[in-house]
């Protein structure tokens, strides 16, 4: 049986691979099997991939709210945009959780020939890592050769004016991204010695797998936020759900503007999401 993937090409239904993803967002095996078996009642040849990810969250919902948050993952970092957030500094906090000094410059960084714009600077054992954060809005967006490129001439340009003094040194050269890497933009950052993290890239830390380890969930996970409570979290700069369950339920309840009852609501379907009900 086919579906057809947002860039419109036809692959075999993979019930393996929709299992796989169902338990890496925690879902039990019992649960993950009845899904599958709900989906394939409902499964046809020529479904998206968009439709059979709907029927998968509804009815992981259904049965487990906190499971289906997690599964929301890619949407929700479809969400960071519009919401206000800020993708270079989710990156950050992300890199934060595995023992990296990480920040988002406020200032553009001097090179060789030109000034650039740095999306995060990392330090980790002594090495300084230059990182461009992809930000793609739709799921069938790649990082492309050129965009790979273009990191690899200002990572270059640094690496020049380090050595006459004009700026910090930089030991690597990294692309994080929430989309995937077209293969001659791989081809080319392995050839050029990028760290390269994306969506399903590479597969032993993908972006994916780096926020579930860590459970640094995005409060956009969480769909039964309306757009004026995502708002005024981005307003106050809180961006994960480990942020808010960290938050006073008085405290929260003063942030949004929301009644007592809402503001706990909140934090413990955060609690629900990071795994500390």
């Amino acid at each position: 049986m086919f579906i057809i993937k947002s860039s419109g090409k036809k692959v075999e239904f993979d019930s393996k691979k929709v299992r796989s993803s169902m338990l890496r967002s925690g879902a039990d095996l019992k649960t993950a099997d009845a899904v599958l078996a709900e989906l394939q009642k409902q499964l046809h040849s020529g479904m998206t991939t968009k439709q059979v990810y709907k029927i998968v969250y509804d009815e992981l919902k259904r049965r487990t709210a906190c499971t289906a948050c997690r599964y929301n993952l890619r949407n929700a970092l479809l969400r960071l945009g519009p919401a206000g957030y800020n993708f270079e500094k989710y990156v950050a906090s992300i890199l934060k959780a595995y023992s990296y000094d990480a920040h988002v410059p406020d200032q553009e960084i001097e090179g060789s020939c030109v000034m650039h714009e740095v999306d995060v600077v990392a330090e980790k054992d002594h090495r300084i890592i230059f990182i461009e954060a992809k930000f793609r809005n739709r799921f069938n967006d790649n990082v492309d050769l050129k965009d790979t490129m273009a990191t690899w001439a200002r990572f270059l340009d640094l690496v020049d004016g380090s050595a006459v003094g004009k700026c910090q040194h930089f030991d690597e050269a990294w692309i994080v991204t929430n989309a995937r890497f077209s293969d001659r933009a791989r081809q080319f950052g392995i050839c050029k010695g990028i760290h390269m993290i994306g969506w399903n890239i590479p597969q032993e830390r993908t972006f994916a797998k780096m926020v579930d380890n860590v459970s640094l969930y995005p409060v956009t996970v969480l769909d039964d936020l309306s757009q004026t409570e995502l708002d005024k979290l981005s307003h106050h700069g809180i961006m994960l759900c480990k942020e808010v369950i960290e938050i006073d339920s008085n405290e929260l309840q003063e942030k949004l503007d929301v009644s007592e009852k809402r503001a706990i609501e909140i934090i413990q379907m955060c609690s629900e999401v990071v795994g500390e009900e």
